[in-house]
């Protein structure tokens, strides 16, 4: 009996000691302004509880039973204990910590009288307790996040209740993955990431740009370009066209292609997406271009293989016979008029074989293109070498060396056709304004420095033009040594030959009175038909590229084999008009015209996407609309209107310097006006709030300079430009590109190309009295849809948007449809595409 009233008064007191426990930890609780549901449920509480009772300052018995609580049932007193505890280590900080500190040593000191033998545990071991286990707390709910705290008499939360932050409605570019080696922070807003080929270093880049760079005009044109006007004088406006328009426009292209890792088309979109139209139109030149040259490849491909004759060691256009063999062999009659409608055979079979050769190198993958242009790139050079060094020692090649660059007539730079022949032939010779080189830089590192490879690339250019007509000049003099030897005809016209009578008639002739005709001229048309290859498939691979970026790719489920295929087809089709037997003269108007009106014109619509569209926001946000528009459209017509009337004034027979006088006073009369207009209606607000300079932000060439940035910061980090230093050096140094890029683009490239378009516009000297009106009309309509293309595009930019982008804005149907896309307005903002390096 005693030990029974014993044992029951010991569990009364056991229940009292636990509600006195209990009410005190309540009133803690209550004290420190945080419940239970707060904090966690029922579960992770006991949890929390043993992980922070570890970090606190308690003894180690509040410890050990802490850590008992999590594996063993024990009584309610010894579970509240560590509770305690917690709450009392943080809550330590806030006023209400003195309740707490107070009530911990009580029940420690209580601890000890606490005898329940039915359910005591063993005995603490004197060692130092092991650390608690980690406990995986419960993933939290983004839909229902927990109620933040208020910052004063809130104990911090545990590791395992920090708050989550609820889904966002909008994609956040933290969670991008990370670019790295990206020359400048002014990259544009990274939306996309995903893989792209890459070239296997940069010699297979160099050499590929370098390959479609040294094509046909070298030797077809160049030559006679540099005696038509007057010899070394040519090579002034030539230079000078080459560093302030071809350089600049090779920079642009470079940039773009490298730094948005796309074609012509999604790079300049990427500028502003209503200048998807200029990309458009770039690569339809360019298609233009390789459909007409592969004609000429296969020209050169069937002279090439008519060259081998190891039994005669002979030509079969030797002893006066090019005439007759070009005639009836290759093209069958060279007129329109007499023309029978009659297809040459060995030409629409050749024609047939190359372009099977360009799908072959460009449709398995970039490696192929690579390894293709690593082979015949630097072929056709030494080959030139080779043709050069035989030609020195040639009776009669200084004559010719004298009329290729000696000679001096210095009178002929006064002519605007000097210019417009030069700065053609610049844009031509580097493959600008086609879209090659914004394709072959869009495989680059985003890292590579294009300041280099546009100085390269240049300069080799240049070298393999000079190199080609030396080689075309040295046997020109032998032959018109050889002609007055024989007393032939007059002479001197040997040398004013130029396209397709220079390289198929005179200069096959030259090479059939050298010792071993065969052997140099098969060196010769070999060299000729790598050149126009290699610049036809890097023609094709810049239009196909275009089309594997597009959303019809993706959607459609088209390799680049397939892709290949069907652009290779579609260009042997619209070829097959220039194998009949006037092809030749049709080949030759649509030559003409593209050299003259579609490059200008390209190059002309560049220049203004990059030095006046791009970044124009930047220019409205601080001067206003209203200005920027009138200064913007006041040096348009600044240039537009006195170069209509000059050539008017010249076309009337009035002297030059008159009409140049007239032409530039009516100029600085618009520029003054349009200085003023924009002055007044600048908005005074946003120059006040802005601080900027409002005249720089007229004039500024923001655009060029944020390519600028992305250029320069490759050697240098986070280069900035319009300072003295970072323009200084810059200017010196081969690495970076200067102020004058910026200069160009937005002033010199599109006001002289758009001089000279005019001029060439207004021009009615090609063709006269050999072409008609009606077929002079088929290069005008090729341009006139070279310049709809653009326009219409950048009206209606909607036109190259995929499906997807108009979810949710059109009507059912094709009517819905026609009329989304048919809408001028853009009514989200555009964003950038980026791709990560691989």
């Amino acid at each position: 009996m005693g030990s029974s009233s014993d044992s029951s008064s010991s569990s009364s007191s056991e229940e009292e000691t636990t509600r006195t426990k209990s009410s005190r930890s309540k009133s803690f609780k209550s004290k420190a302004g945080t419940s239970a549901a707060e904090v966690s449920d029922s579960t992770s509480s006991s949890s929390s509880s043993s992980s922070s009772s570890s970090s606190s300052s308690s003894s180690s018995s509040s410890s050990s039973s802490s850590s008992k609580s999590s594996t063993t049932t024990v009584p309610a007193d010894q579970t509240q204990t560590p509770q305690v505890a917690i709450n009392s280590s943080s809550s330590s900080s806030t006023s209400s910590s003195e309740p707490a500190t107070a009530t911990a040593p009580k029940l420690a000191e209580q601890e000890p009288q606490v005898t329940a033998k039915p359910v005591t545990p063993p005995p603490p071991k004197p060692q130092t307790p092991p650390p608690p286990k980690p406990q995986t707390p419960p993933p939290p709910k983004p839909q229902t996040p927990p109620p933040i705290p208020p910052k004063m008499n809130t104990p911090s939360p545990l590791p395992s209740e920090v708050p989550v932050s609820p889904a966002r409605s909008k994609f956040s570019l933290d969670e991008l993955p990370v670019i790295e080696n990206l020359p400048s922070p002014d990259l544009p807003t990274v939306t996309q990431v995903r893989g792209r080929e890459r070239w296997s270093g940069k010699l297979t880049f160099w050499f590929a740009s370098i390959a479609a760079t040294s094509s046909l005009a070298n030797l077809w044109k160049f030559p006679y370009l540099v005696n038509k006007h007057g010899g070394f004088p040519f090579l002034i406006p030539y230079v000078l066209a080459l560093l302030f328009v071809g350089m600049p426009v090779l920079t642009l292209e470079l940039t773009i292609g490298q730094m948005f890792q796309g074609g012509a088309v999604e790079a300049f979109g990427n500028l502003n997406p209503r200048l998807k139209g200029v990309g458009v139109a770039t690569v339809a030149g360019g298609f233009i271009l390789a459909v007409y040259n592969v004609v000429v490849l296969g020209w050169t491909g069937i002279y090439f293989v008519n060259s081998f004759d190891p039994i005669t060691n002979k030509v079969p256009w030797g002893e006066g016979e090019v005439d007759k063999f070009i005639t009836d062999y290759v093209l069958k009659n060279t007129t329109i008029t007499g023309s029978e409608m009659v297809v040459s055979g060995r030409v629409l079979l050749a024609v047939l074989v190359f372009w099977f050769l360009i799908f072959f190198c460009i449709s398995r993958s970039l490696r192929s293109v690579g390894a293709v242009v690593k082979v015949l790139a630097p072929l056709p050079v030494a080959v030139l070498i080779g043709l050069t060094v035989r030609g020195v020692f040639l009776d009669g090649a200084v004559d010719g060396f004298k009329k290729y660059l000696v000679q001096w007539n210095s009178t002929r730079l006064q002519n605007t056709d000097v210019w417009s022949d030069a700065t053609g032939q610049v844009l031509y010779s580097l493959t600008v304004c086609v879209g090659v080189m914004t394709s072959f830089a869009s495989f680059n590192p985003r890292s590579q420095n294009i300041a280099i490879d546009k100085n390269l690339i240049c300069l080799a250019n240049l070298v393999i033009s000079l190199i080609g007509g030396a080689v075309i000049y040295l046997i020109l003099g032998h032959k018109s040594q050889i002609c007055k030897m024989k007393d032939l005809k007059p002479c001197d016209q040997i040398f004013d030959s130029s396209g397709i009578d220079l390289i198929f008639k005179v200069y096959a002739d030259s090479l059939s009175y050298l010792s071993a005709p065969t052997l140099w001229s098969a060196l010769f048309y070999g060299t000729l038909t790598i050149l126009t290859l290699t610049t036809c498939f890097s023609l094709i691979e810049a239009f196909c590229v275009v089309i594997r970026d597009s959303w019809l790719s993706s959607s459609l489920q088209l390799g680049r084999s397939t892709i290949a295929c069907y652009v290779c087809m579609a260009g042997f089709l619209l070829g097959i008009p220039f194998t009949f037997d006037s092809g030749s003269s049709w080949l030759e108007i649509l030559d003409n015209f593209t050299r003259n009106w579609v490059l200008f014109y390209l190059g002309f619509i560049q220049s203004v996407g990059v030095g006046w569209i791009y970044k124009i926001d930047r220019q409205y946000r601080r001067v206003g609309i209203p200005a920027v528009l009138a200064y913007n459209f006041g040096c348009f017509l600044a240039v537009l209107v006195p170069s209509v009337v000059g050539l008017s004034l010249s076309a009337q027979g009035h002297s030059s310097q008159k009409s140049c006088t007239i032409a530039f006073s009516l100029a600085a009369a618009i520029l003054i006006g349009s200085f003023v207009s924009s002055y007044v209606l600048m908005d005074k607000n946003k120059v006040r709030k802005t601080k900027r300079n409002s005249f720089w932000t007229l004039v500024g060439w923001h655009g060029a300079d944020n390519l600028r940035k992305m250029i320069n910061s490759s050697p240098t980090y986070r280069w900035a430009p319009n300072t003295f230093n970072t323009e200084f050096d810059s200017f010196l140094s081969p690495s970076k590109v200067s102020v004058l890029f910026g200069l160009s683009i937005k002033y010199i490239v599109p006001g002289s190309l758009l001089v000279l378009l005019c001029a060439n516009i207004g021009d009615a000297s090609f063709g006269r009295g050999i072409y008609s009106t009606g077929q002079l009309a088929f290069g005008q309509a090729v341009f006139g849809i070279v310049v709809f293309l653009s326009i219409l595009l950048f009206v209606y930019p909607r036109i190259l948007s995929s499906p997807s982008e108009a979810q949710g804005e059109i009507e059912e149907g094709l009517l819905g449809r026609l009329d989304w896309v048919f809408t001028a307005r853009l009514d989200k903002p555009y964003v950038y595409v980026l791709r990560a390096d691989n």
